[in-house]
């Protein structure tokens, strides 16, 4: 994983910067996400289209995305607080 090498090269200060930024990244995609979620229900019961999915499945895959790297920040924050 060439996201990892990154991280061991980062200091601690970049790593709470970076994990301050994603934890924000996460919080916005999942009320995204949340909110696509809830509007595709209403208009698919509404007008019997079911294509809005396909914009919750992108933001999804956005946050899941996100998670990922953040747990890996932290993964790293935590590996440097444990030395």
């Amino acid at each position: 994983m060439p996201e990892s090498k990154k991280l061991t090269a980062l200091t601690v200060e970049e790593l709470k910067i970076k994990q301050k930024k994603f934890k924000g990244f996460t919080s916005v995609l999942s009320i995204i996400t949340l909110v696509l979620l809830i509007g595709s229900i209403y208009f698919a019961i509404q007008n019997k289209n079911y294509n809005l999915f396909v914009l919750l499945g992108g933001s999804s895959f956005a946050l899941l995305l996100c998670a990922v790297i953040l747990k890996q920040v932290e993964a790293e924050i935590s590996v440097r607080d444990l030395k």
